[in-house]
């Protein structure tokens, strides 16, 4: 099938007419939407936002040094960790909700159900503070202030995507051809055998993308670190608009483009994957093709 053929399989190709009509509305888009970065633009030249003297003090070496980069390395930690969780957590509920046993789907359902209902930020707030009632980390533990902020932050994270990363893995699953379960049960494979080995690994590679778009989503998430103080990004950028009141829009607007220079590297390593999947992917398909063309020649050949 050709690209032009792919792209026109869900609707009808434009005509003349509609081809015109389509570049002329592009073009008033463009427009409009250049027409409002213009007014915007005007309106923060006139509060002197351009201005260089509002951007020396963010972008001091010294302020650089001691705020942003270890704002940018515990963004990543609480990234780092929050994710790990969030897929033991996906992965162990995804299968719990397709499981054999009534109470672990009931279980695994309940999870999955009540997590993802709740605003992510409500629940990083109310776990951090019932432990600030009754101490139970800090006191029994011992462990700092900053290790008390990271635990229930990661807990948020981890807690919230796994329940969504778990039903990503459940409609993976469900969306599975059911011959590729009934095969590993004719070759005698367990239940257990045939998800471990048949199921998950082809379930893995085709929801990658998805799975990976997920956790894009979850390095932004930490920004809600901020409403218990942990040192992210968002919540340096408020330190240091604080101490340089007249620099407190531009201390935002750096760490919003610190954010956007990691999520664009994190989608660009998305892409990169979805493609080396593809790529490992189109190989065996392409084989599998040959080989049945050839024993359909041979065959031809053979009824000849």
């Amino acid at each position: 099938m050709s690209r032009q053929n792919e792209s026109t399989v869900l609707f009808d190709a434009l005509g003349p007419k509609g081809r015109q009509r389509s570049a002329i509305a592009s073009v008033i888009s463009a427009v409009v939407i250049l027409g409002i970065l213009a007014y915007v633009a005007s309106v923060l030249a006139g509060e002197g936002f351009f201005e260089s003297s509002r951007w020396v003090n963010p972008l001091d070496a010294l302020v650089v040094q001691n705020t942003w980069v270890p704002a940018i390395l515990d963004t990543l930690l609480a990234f780092a960790l929050g994710s790990v969780l969030a897929l033991v957590l996906g992965v162990l509920f995804g299968f719990g909700r397709i499981s054999r046993f009534g109470l672990t789907r009931w279980a695994s359902a309940g999870y999955v159900q009540f997590f993802r209902a709740l605003p992510l930020i409500l629940l990083i707030w109310i776990s951090f503070t019932i432990d600030g009632h009754f101490g139970f980390t800090t006191h029994t533990l011992g462990w700092s202030t900053e290790a008390r902020r990271l635990t229930f932050l990661v807990l948020g994270l981890g807690v919230y995507n796994g329940a969504v990363l778990a039903e990503i893995l459940r409609a993976g699953v469900a969306a599975l051809p059911p011959g590729q379960a009934m095969a590993g049960y004719a070759v005698g494979l367990r239940h257990g055998q045939v998800q471990r080995l048949v199921v998950l690994p082809q379930v893995l590679r085709n929801m990658l993308p998805a799975v990976l778009a997920q956790l894009v989503i979850l390095l932004k998430d930490t920004s809600l670190g901020y409403v218990i103080t942990y040192p992210e990004l968002l919540h340096s950028a408020n330190i240091i608009g604080r101490d340089y009141g007249n620099s407190f829009l531009q201390a935002l607007f750096i760490a919003a483009f610190i954010y956007f220079v990691m999520a664009y590297a994190l989608s660009k390593l998305v892409v990169l994957v979805e493609r080396r999947m593809r790529k490992k992917t189109a190989a065996p398909k392409a084989a599998a093709q040959l080989e049945s063309t050839v024993a359909g020649g041979q065959a031809g050949v053979g009824v000849i």
